[in-house]
């Protein structure tokens, strides 16, 4: 039994050596080329790399000089690698790039002293992501940057600034970059938030996005816009960033409202947008990128919110992330209102021809007095500055005629016409409400009805005197079908 236990053994022992010479056979020093972009989405690292680049920038002879760089793993290595770590090595060539030497491990920032010079002398860094453990995951390699080291003090006349990313999603990392005038000062930037609690920057220009609130009211602090402003010898410039994957929208009721997932990456797929009203979610069962509200209105849209959940595959198994919340708000659209009705004057009749019967037109002659409350002009005019709502209908209704100390006169019928021929309705003086314009949609009218006309029936009790009715208008909205 002691031969079959020994070849075990060694058969052991062999395979495991083999193991580790495959994770260090990837070692390499520096320069090397810079590794792809990293990816993520709402906390999720789809792909590592580096977030951060290390800069490029001047310094003094014999000042303290620190660069700063920052990396992520992928979600997949974090899952099937959980003895497996990561490193940051620093590399420095004083050579122009030629040969680089390690000058620095463990930390995303390297200190030193920049050495003592008569005449600007560059220094190169490139920082290493290092991997170490079980498995073939690649090395992460930097940008190569270069520290200009000055024998004096070059002071910074004016600055502008700006940023890898000017859109975060939440939790996710970009580098804010400061320009300086003349461009080999060498003073120092000092980077601010103008709001902490949404966007971090640290003292290398690093902005990093909070993270996706679980309330879905739209009303979380973990969207909207923050300005980072890097600041150097009394000089400032800001950059504004828009953090969140989606953000709030205002509109107008009756005007389109899309929200939008911006820049999904490549293998991350909607699986659904929801709308939450009152505190209650409902799915809307849509996947694509972006979802619209086509025609919001202000009492049903307004205050109410939208997310949307994200699915991607990792090591073989879908996992689904969530959005934040944004909020539609919806403002009122406008009014609808009838803002000009016409008086009538038919002029002077004998009471022999109301005996008979006659036809009236209108004149120019004025209405007046106390009862009059519409214009002289014969103008009907409506204001519709909605931008969403139901169709419009215009009606109106006609007392009988009456004289003071006379008999009324029941049988007139008034023959409402305008100049385009758009009116022509009969409305008798009995009170009952006729119809005369619906309108589609939300649209102003107005009319011009001096071609109306005045039937009086043959009316032999008639008297001397002034016959006065009034017009009733009313404009109401059509109930929906």
């Amino acid at each position: 039994m002691r031969q079959p236990i020994r070849w075990l053994m060694l058969l052991i022992v062999s395979c495991f050596f083999g193991m580790l010479v495959g994770s260090a056979a990837q070692a390499a020093d520096a320069p090397q080329p810079a590794s792809s972009a990293p990816s993520s989405i709402l906390g999720v690292n789809l792909a590592g790399g580096f977030t951060a680049q290390p800069q490029d920038t001047r310094a003094v002879s014999a000042e303290t000089v620190t660069l700063s760089a920052k990396a992520q793993r992928s979600a997949l290595e974090a899952a099937t690698s959980l003895i497996g770590s990561r490193k940051y090595v620093w590399w420095e060539s004083t050579d122009g790039g030629t040969t680089y030497t390690k000058v620095g491990t463990n930390s995303s920032t390297y200190t030193f002293t920049a050495p003592t010079v008569t005449q600007s002398t560059a220094l190169k860094f490139q920082v290493q992501y290092d991997y170490s453990g079980l498995g073939t995951y690649a090395d992460y390699w930097s940008r190569i940057s270069t520290v200009t080291v000055e024998p004096n003090r070059i002071p910074t006349t004016g600055i502008s600034g700006s940023v890898a990313d000017s859109v975060l999603y939440n939790q996710q990392v970009t580098l804010a970059m400061a320009n300086l005038t003349p461009s080999d000062a060498t003073d120092d930037v000092k980077w601010t938030s103008s709001d902490p609690s949404l966007a971090t920057v640290d003292q290398y220009g690093v902005v990093t996005a909070t993270a996706a609130s679980t309330d879905t009211s739209g009303m979380a602090h973990d969207h909207g816009k923050v300005t980072i402003t890097a600041t150097s010898n009394g000089y400032s410039a800001s950059t504004d960033i828009v953090v969140g994957s989606i953000q709030d929208i205002q509109v107008v009721e009756g005007t389109p409202a899309t929200f939008t997932l911006e820049g999904l990456p490549a293998g991350v797929q909607v699986t659904n947008w929801y709308r939450v009203k009152d505190g209650q979610a409902t799915a809307l069962n849509v996947t694509a990128n972006s979802y619209t509200v086509p025609k919001p209105t202000y009492a049903d849209d307004d205050g109410t919110s939208y997310y949307a959940t994200v699915s991607y595959t990792l090591n073989g198994e879908t996992k689904t992330v969530t959005s934040n919340a944004a909020r539609l708000t919806v403002t009122p659209g406008g009014s609808l209102n009838l803002t000009a009705v016409p008086n009538f004057n038919f002029g002077r009749v004998s009471v022999a021809e109301l005996s008979r019967g006659v036809d009236l037109k209108t004149t120019a002659e004025a209405a007046s007095g106390d009862a009059y409350d519409g214009n002289n002009t014969h103008t009907l005019s409506v204001s519709d500055q909605r931008t969403v709502g139901n169709d419009w209908q215009l009606t109106v209704s006609l007392a009988p005629l009456s004289t003071m100390g006379g008999p009324a006169i029941g049988n007139a019928q008034l023959e409402l016409a305008d100049s385009t021929g758009q009116i022509k309705q009969t409305v008798n003086a009995n009170r009952a409400a006729v119809g005369i314009q619906t309108q589609a949609g939300q649209q102003s009218r107005q009319f011009d009805l001096t071609p109306t006309t005045l039937h009086l029936d043959a009316n032999p009790l008639a008297s001397v005197g002034t016959y006065h009715s009034t017009l009733t208008w009313t404009l109401a909205l059509v109930p929906a079908s």
